[in-house]
């Protein structure tokens, strides 16, 4: 479909009919990125004043927490009082979600959602409209900051569900087609599979490639090994998982040209994206306020700490304080981009390996949190492949973990990875974690370089 035609027709005529607040979100997050600094802050705390104020008043824990504080909304005026409020674990809200959501909140308003497990534990949560709205204009926002336009063909090299119905099937095929979208699933990355996928972009001819930097990397290795030449995009965006320099040397070369690092996750959608100067990525600090605070896992020669998300858009349930599980750092220095967006420096953690299979297949990490987010009775993993023909399932089992979980499993590795694999599943009370306190949860010890890479590589 012309790029064109969505982006003055199709696009504008699916926002207004569904009567939301998009398009009013990206002209006015054009307005705030390109403000000095100063400026930026005080828009970020007007909006948390209104933020804070709605959650005290109508969400059980933060109602909790103001009282037991003996503190109220307006009295919270520096980063120093805003400390002063509990920092939010995914545990907190496991616990208890119902506390964390608005007494007040439409419910037709609010979207169930999951997290795709990049720790190995799937985390259930519910979204705002505001928030969503906020989110699919962050993410065209940060399309243009690299000169990618709404309407302008995408390929996307991502996991995609399993056992969806004809239906859903259909209209995600429809949505798909009228946003100029394909899908490569990284699900089937064996050689054939490859080879078709080069044949799809050469017929579609895509603006922009977005992807894992694991699946990635090993799609632009296979065409190196060819020595064939793919359909050259205007850039490639790499997300879901750490970006290491390799991979983005290995990626630019097979694709030819720029790849830029992006940051984000289930609860909050983009959080930080690379602009075209590539020293940083910029933080969307009109959707998010991000907190570095002291972190035992980092040195005291390190500048990095623990991240804490405020999401600036989310009454519904909202996410203050929210401990997102990585360890970065934060600089306001003013980029030669001319965004006054501070950028997010360093990022550490979220490790993802590929599993190569005995049929050719190479599975990326989220084929593995897909697959364990799916059956109940899991509340932690970890794959380790110790051979090409082996790999060991450790599970952290709940009460609801059964025979039948266990057989979904293995079919499901075995229809991807052929019947040579084996899998021997290894129950265990809890999994170890990396050094920097993340759950590494797909390991290759297949005795490639990669597998040996620092895991505390800077984005």
């Amino acid at each position: 479909m012309h790029p064109m035609l969505v982006r003055k027709v199709l696009y504008p005529a699916y926002r207004a009919l569904k009567r939301d607040d998009v398009l009013a979100y990206l002209a006015n997050m054009h307005r705030v990125e390109v403000m000095e600094p100063e400026e930026i802050r005080k828009y970020q705390w007007e909006k948390l004043r209104k933020l804070l104020t709605c959650a005290a008043r109508h969400v059980p824990y933060y109602r909790e927490a103001f009282g037991r504080l003996g503190m109220a909304p307006e009295d919270i005026k520096n980063e120093a009082d805003f400390a002063m409020l509990p920092v939010v674990r995914k545990q907190d809200m496991k616990t208890s979600p119902e506390a964390f959501i608005s007494d007040v909140y439409p419910k037709n308003h609010l979207t169930p959602d999951a997290t795709s497990g990049s720790t190995g534990e799937s985390f259930y949560f519910h979204v705002g409209r505001e928030a969503r709205q906020a989110g699919s204009a962050n993410t065209i926002r940060m399309n243009q900051w690299i000169d990618i336009a709404i309407g302008d063909k995408i390929a996307l090299l991502w996991g995609t569900a399993f056992d969806m119905d004809k239906t859903r099937k259909f209209t995600n095929a429809m949505k798909l087609r009228l946003s100029n979208q394909i899908i490569l699933s990284v699900y089937r990355m064996d050689e054939s599979s490859m080879d078709e996928y080069v044949k799809r972009l050469k017929r579609f001819k895509p603006d922009l490639m977005a992807g894992y930097p694991s699946a990635t990397a090993h799609f632009a290795q296979a065409i190196a090994e060819a020595g064939v030449e793919v359909f050259r995009p205007r850039a490639v965006v790499l997300s879901g998982e750490t970006l290491y320099q390799w991979q983005r040397e290995e990626i630019e070369k097979a694709f030819r040209t720029p790849a830029y690092n992006h940051y984000g996750c289930r609860e909050f959608g983009a959080i930080a994206r690379e602009c075209k100067a590539r020293n940083g990525l910029h933080i969307a600090c009109e959707r998010l306020l991000l907190e570095v605070v002291p972190s035992d896992l980092t040195g005291e020669d390190h500048d990095a700490g623990e991240l804490l998300v405020t999401d600036l858009d989310s009454f519904g349930m909202p996410f203050i304080r929210y401990a997102i599980e990585d360890l970065g750092s934060i600089t306001w220095e003013k980029c030669t981009c001319g965004l006054g967006l501070p950028r997010l420096k360093t990022a550490i953690g979220r490790t993802f390996d590929v599993v190569k299979a005995p049929n050719g297949n190479a599975l990326g990490g989220t084929f593995w949190t897909f697959l364990f987010k799916r059956k109940k009775g899991i509340e932690r993993f970890q794959v380790i492949q110790e051979e090409l023909s082996k790999i060991t399932m450790a599970i952290t089992p709940t009460a609801e973990f059964s025979d039948e979980t266990r057989q979904y499993i293995l079919n499901k590795v075995r229809e991807a990875c052929g019947p040579d694999m084996r899998v021997r599943f290894e129950l265990k009370p809890k999994l170890e974690s990396t050094p920097a306190g993340k759950h590494r949860f797909v390991i290759s010890r297949l005795g490639s370089r990669r597998a040996s890479e620092d895991e505390r590589s800077q984005v």
